[in-house]
């Protein structure tokens, strides 16, 4: 199945078969890609698959430099430098944040708490 197209320079080309089988399975897997994310967003926050969508899109660009050859730039380099300091700066931040949790909850436990009670309802009981 063929099918004839005109592209922006003007020369015509045709979709063969393998190029249509391309095409579904890249939808396909557009797809599956969409039903993982969908599912991934209710078992962890929105701010960390953001963060994980910005080192997929920095593996993507290095994964394109290293199979296809294409030249690094400094922009490239720049924002690849970017996106390791901010994913170990939100892992930092992650971490104090579980340590911080942590700590307030083991001396919650461990500390004698006395149940608030407003100062004059306590003379009153008194």
């Amino acid at each position: 199945m063929d099918l004839p197209v005109i592209g922006k320079s003007g020369k015509s080309f045709s979709y063969n078969s393998d190029v249509i089988v391309l095409l579904l399975f890249d939808g396909v897997l557009f797809h599956l890609q969409s039903i993982t994310a969908y599912a991934l967003m209710g078992k962890i926050s929105p701010v960390t698959f953001s963060v994980a969508s910005t080192v997929k899109h920095a593996l993507s660009i290095w994964l394109s430099i290293i199979v296809f050859g294409n030249k690094i730039t400094y922009a490239s380099a720049i924002g690849t430098l970017l996106v390791i300091i901010g994913v170990l700066l939100y892992n930092k931040a992650k971490q104090y944040q579980r340590e911080k949790i942590r700590n307030m909850t083991t001396n919650g436990i461990n500390q004698r708490t006395e149940p608030f009670v407003a100062p004059d309802l306590k003379s009153a009981e008194g």
